[in-house]
């Protein structure tokens, strides 16, 4: 069964391999903010809301994992936010994120895979649109927790409608919960995330403050 019933959102919810994935986002860089405008995006103002409510300006460093082309994370620097660092595993839409001039650097590294960043170092963590089946496993979320600060903010975002596909992330989430390793702070309503481009596709925002 499809992932999605847009072609070119399938290419990239149906790779299996990192390889794929990278092959999948070099390929779709150039056109990507486009492409996801044209599906009537709205995870990039949603998540700007939240993060917002949540982190108080001069808050900093901030790693946005699996930053894309920078889309999600334009609009809190146009809000005054800095000490972005950026993390994707497309150099294509590195390049991308780059020329937006909002990080202070840029590096490729695959979620998924131990990150070659420092433990305990961001005030906030940020990943949008990236914990999905085809994108980042659940697991990358034990590698989030490792490198933000105790008391650090992860916010981030997944599949809100449930099925097979998207059940692992909740239980994961809950099963960091429940072995201390973070707590819940708030979490939206469930919204359509590309309400033309697949209506079928819902997303949330979490907080979680880490604990350890």
């Amino acid at each position: 069964m499809p992932h999605s019933r847009n072609e070119i959102l399938e290419k990239v919810y149906s790779a299996q391999t990192d390889h794929e994935r990278r092959d999948a986002y070099d390929k779709w860089a150039d056109s990507y903010d486009r492409d996801v405008t044209g599906f009537g995006i709205q995870l990039p103002y949603v998540s700007a809301a939240v993060f917002a409510r949540h982190v108080p300006l001069g808050t900093e460093p901030v790693l946005d994992a699996a930053c894309g082309t920078g889309m999600h994370t334009l609009p809190l620097a146009l809000m005054g936010y800095t000490g972005f660092h950026g993390i994707d595993i497309s150099a294509a839409m590195l390049a991308q994120a780059e020329a937006k001039q909002i990080y202070d650097d840029l590096s490729p590294m695959a979620l998924g895979r131990p990150l070659n960043l420092p433990d305990n170092h961001f005030e906030v963590t940020y990943c949008i649109g990236a914990l999905a089946h085809g994108h980042a496993p659940p697991e990358s979320l034990d590698e989030l927790i490792r490198v933000t600060k105790p008391d650090g903010l992860i916010i981030w975002s997944t599949h809100a409608h449930r099925n097979e596909r998207t059940k692992v992330f909740h239980d994961y989430r809950q099963s960091l919960s429940k072995a201390g390793s973070w707590e819940p702070v708030f979490e939206t309503e469930s919204f359509i995330s590309m309400p033309d481009g697949d209506p079928g596709i819902q997303h949330a925002i979490y907080v979680h403050r880490v604990i350890s």
